[in-house]
């Protein structure tokens, strides 16, 4: 667990946090300076306080959602089932790894969780990286569906190219995923098959055999599961656009449902970028440029951006730190789900 919270985390996080303000803080004065201040301020003064509730509930409506999925994947073929208030910790400690580190530290504690609850180490990195791989699978596939309304003239226009390279980037993703997953080649390419000590090929046998767990589930004869680990990311998504809405419609931009898809998910491709701190400074200039595709003008995009981050990331970084100083607990109880399933 030392690696988990390493001595000194609390300054860290501090210095993080202190260091994420910052970066936000000059990200959204140098685009008011673009947008010129005058026009951030208008906004800001005519401003809809009572959308701000409708972005909390959407954050809410998220979380549940990913909790959800990570309790159906955890359970797959075999896996742990984990109480609803366990993973409920793992998340928040998770996130609080996240505000701390970066999103590769969030799941970490997502693979330590697994492991000390029994899963040997492959399939514990298997099945994060298949819970990831689903999530942003259904995030593609809506993004796909939001380009072809967009090229048939169903929406707003927000060019050519945007919607054309999510038209042919996703199914590429999609079928190289099913070509190296594809049961003649997933023992040669898996973990099975990776003697090499090379972390490129051990990461690369990770991800193939993260893709078989999304076969087993698409096949899977229990329902629930499929239902509660589909289900559970279409959530995720619903709920953070919603509060992404709810943002702009705080400072009086509208936009439709397909640009502000395409907006969004076009911004949100920076929060896979492991940068310090959840990204703060960058993602928030990413979600800006991605409101703005979506048609809202710049200082409601660069206002409806800081609003949708403090409520998706910072108020969540803020509540899961303290679930950090319980990691000991935590560590107990997986340790006695390990030992009910006989991994003692």
């Amino acid at each position: 667990m030392s690696d988990l919270l390493p001595s000194g985390w609390g300054r860290r996080l501090a210095l993080a946090a202190g260091a994420g303000i910052l970066a936000t803080a000059l990200v959204v004065a140098l685009i008011a300076q673009v947008s010129h201040s005058a026009h951030v301020l208008d906004h800001l003064r005519h401003a809809t306080p009572g959308w701000l509730v409708v972005c909390a509930a959407g954050e809410v409506i998220a979380y549940a959602g990913y909790l959800a999925g990570y309790r159906a994947m955890a359970r797959l073929h075999g896996g742990p089932r984990l109480p609803a208030s366990v993973a409920l910790r793992v998340v928040a400690l998770a996130f609080g790894a996240f505000a701390l580190a970066t999103a590769v530290g969030g799941l970490s504690v997502d693979f330590w969780a697994l492991h000390e609850a029994g899963e040997p180490p492959a399939r514990a990195s298997a099945r994060v990286i298949a819970f990831e791989t689903l999530r942003w699978a259904v995030l593609a596939l809506a993004t796909w569906l939001a380009a072809l309304a967009a090229l048939l003239g169903l929406s707003r226009s927000v060019g050519t190219v945007l919607p054309v390279a999510w038209l042919v980037v996703v199914p590429a993703c999609f079928a190289g995923g099913l070509w190296v997953s594809a049961a003649r080649r997933r023992d040669r390419l898996g973990s099975a098959g990776a003697r090499s000590h090379s972390w490129i090929r051990r990461a690369f046998a990770a991800a193939v055999d993260a893709l078989v767990y999304l076969r087993i589930l698409v096949s899977a004869r229990s329902e629930g599961l499929r239902r509660r680990a589909l289900g559970g990311s279409l959530l995720f998504w619903a709920g953070d656009l919603l509060c992404a809405w709810a943002a702009l419609r705080a400072f009086g931009a509208r936009v439709g449902v397909a640009p502000l898809l395409l907006g969004y998910a076009t911004g949100y491709v920076s929060e896979a970028v492991p940068l310090p701190a959840g990204g703060a400074g960058g993602v928030d200039a990413a979600m800006t440029g991605g409101f703005v595709l979506a048609g809202a003008p710049l200082g409601a995009a660069l206002l409806g951006a800081v609003t949708f981050r403090v409520f998706s990331f910072w108020l969540p970084a803020m509540v899961a730190v303290p679930s950090m100083l319980g990691a000991r607990g935590l560590r107990d109880r997986l340790q006695e789900i390990a030992v009910r399933r006989g991994h003692a």
